[in-house]
């Protein structure tokens, strides 16, 4: 029916402008040539307008047909790359019962939201080597600010005498940050590093209100037999200057913290908290501090 149409439209078209141009030729003069003269130049417009619409019209069904293959092909790349990530994931729980590992977390509760620091120190004997490991960052709970480790300005690197590097690949989980590090070449030696980044605003509800609380998650690898991958866990809060003395407590008992020290310079407080012999727990601890007031 619409070729029928355009088919019609464009004999309409061709007619007035072949009886147009006749007339111009000598059938007519004055105010009658005038008036041709417009018929012709508006059925000139609309063949221009109709064969312009036309390629538009086919144009964009054209990119409307590779949008849907383009759009077809990143679903299936990313059904692929889900592959991709869960056979990575795999790998990573299979090894993890290849080594034992002290940790050290360093806790650092900034003034402002970006002071806010972790540094995490490892200690760790392969069983029987080290290729590679996941770390999953500690980040705010209810924030979207952190997305990705450019976000955190994560680093890692050797300690002591090991020699070689660690590529820092981002290998994200439910829209959370994570890291894929690889050892190359991969260890056989007890070896030293350490993981540093800047989870900035961590600590704002503590800043804010006076309290907050931390959850770390001893994960068991699958397959593993031990009840933690962990020999030792150590954590050292260090809190801003304030007129009263901080507090961290573990809220099932789990470990046990010293008392409140002041640091060296006096302007801040370090608490130590350590258990000795982890097992596979969710550690949660309550932080407090005086409230600053606002400036």
């Amino acid at each position: 029916m619409k070729n029928v149409q355009g088919f019609v439209n464009f004999t309409a078209l061709a007619v007035g402008l072949a009886a147009g141009v006749a007339q111009l030729a000598g059938f007519s003069n004055g105010l009658g040539r005038l008036i041709l003269t417009m018929v012709g130049i508006a059925c000139l417009l609309f063949l221009v307008v109709r064969f312009t619409l036309f390629y538009y019209v086919r144009r964009g069904g054209q990119l409307k047909r590779e949008l849907e293959e383009a759009n077809q092909r990143m679903a299936t790349l990313q059904v692929g790359h889900q592959h991709y990530v869960d056979a990575i994931d795999r790998i990573i729980d299979q090894e993890g019962p290849i080594y034992t590992e002290a940790l050290e977390l360093a806790v650092t509760i900034g003034a402002d939201a970006t002071g806010d620091t972790i540094v995490e120190r490892r200690r760790t004997t392969p069983r029987p080597r080290v290729t590679q490991r996941a770390i999953r960052p500690v980040v705010p709970s209810e924030t979207e600010r952190i997305t990705s480790l450019e976000d955190l300005e994560f680093s890692c690197g050797l300690d002591g005498d090991a020699a070689g590097n660690i590529s820092v690949l981002p290998l994200p989980r439910n829209h959370r940050p994570r890291a894929w590090l690889v050892f190359d070449p991969g260890l056989t030696e007890q070896f030293e590093w350490m993981i540093r980044y800047r989870p900035a605003g961590l600590w704002d509800p503590l800043r804010a209100h006076g309290f907050d609380y931390l959850i770390w998650n001893d994960r068991l690898p699958a397959g593993n037999g031990d009840r933690s991958i962990l020999s030792e866990l150590t954590v050292k809060f260090y809190f801003p200057d304030g007129p009263r003395s901080p507090s961290v407590v573990e809220r099932r008992g789990f470990g046990s913290a010293l008392p409140p020290q002041r640091l060296d310079d006096a302007k801040g407080w370090q608490i130590t908290w350590h258990d000795p012999a982890p097992a596979g727990r969710r550690y949660e601890w309550d932080l407090t501090q005086s409230v600053r007031p606002p400036t």
